[in-house]
């Protein structure tokens, strides 16, 4: 083949691949690994951040998270660039991609805001609860969906169900979550998943298991029902007045408040 008829061929094949990736299934292909490499990018930033992937913790295997997350080799290396440039990961050849030491960055020498959260006392956690989370469920009352009231009721139920301090406690923070993850924005979730992380601290499970009464606890999941209620009503008023009456009576529980 002649200089000029290789080139020709070149070109003519260039040019199919650019009308495939521009045919709807082309762009279906694109739009599922964008997806794909923003979901692995979130899920190791939170695995990091809320501390279950702590400082020089093995990530899974490429071909792992290649199949947990749908993506191609080299989509899942962009991926990995990009959170090896962002100081949250090193990668040693041969032997894996680990948890950087100092995962979270820093800024002109102050602790970063998931440190700073995680450092703070239960009654400074209690004080930003009480800031948001009245807005956000209003938010909730009138985004929620189906499905998200589904879940919410089910976090509700199994937390009436629980029978030791800690499920409750468990459910009582994924009932909370559900409600701020009807409000649908990624902000506040991502806010709200730092702030349960200080339930996991031992003074904070310290504290709830001193002021959990079976008086208290009654009057939780009534609260509860209260607010999961007027959620499914859509009644944003009634839901914000609602959460705040039931954080007010938690942080006095926790606070030692008559």
């Amino acid at each position: 083949m002649n200089p000029a008829a290789y080139w020709t061929t070149i070109g003519s094949i260039y040019g199919v691949l650019v009308e495939m990736a521009n045919t709807p299934a082309g762009q279906g292909l694109r739009s599922k690994a964008q997806h794909g490499s923003a979901a692995l990018m979130q899920h190791v930033r939170k695995r990091i951040a809320d501390g279950t992937w702590p400082a020089g913790y093995r990530l899974p295997a490429e071909r792992d998270l290649v199949e947990q997350f749908g993506i191609a080799r080299n989509t899942l290396r962009k991926v990995m660039d990009d959170l090896e440039g962002q100081g949250l990961i090193t990668r040693h050849v041969g032997r894996g991609t680990f948890v950087a030491e100092t995962p979270l960055p820093t800024g002109n020498g102050a602790e970063s805001l998931l440190q700073r959260i995680h450092g703070a006392s239960p009654a400074e956690v209690m004080e930003l609860r009480l800031l948001i989370e009245p807005q956000f469920v209003e938010l909730a009352a009138t985004r929620a969906s189906g499905r998200d009231l589904q879940q919410i009721v089910h976090c509700l139920d199994e937390s009436e169900k629980a029978s030791t301090v800690l499920d409750f406690e468990h459910w009582d923070g994924m009932l909370h979550q559900a409600i701020l993850g009807a409000a649908h924005n990624n902000l506040l979730t991502d806010l709200y998943d730092a702030i349960n992380g200080v339930r996991k601290q031992p003074e904070w499970e310290s504290l709830k298991q001193r002021s959990l009464t079976p008086e208290r606890l009654a009057r939780y999941r009534a609260q509860h029902r209260a607010i999961v209620d007027a959620l499914r009503q859509r009644d944003a008023e009634a839901a914000s007045a609602s959460i705040r009456e039931h954080l007010l009576e938690v942080r006095s529980g926790m606070m030692g408040e008559v």
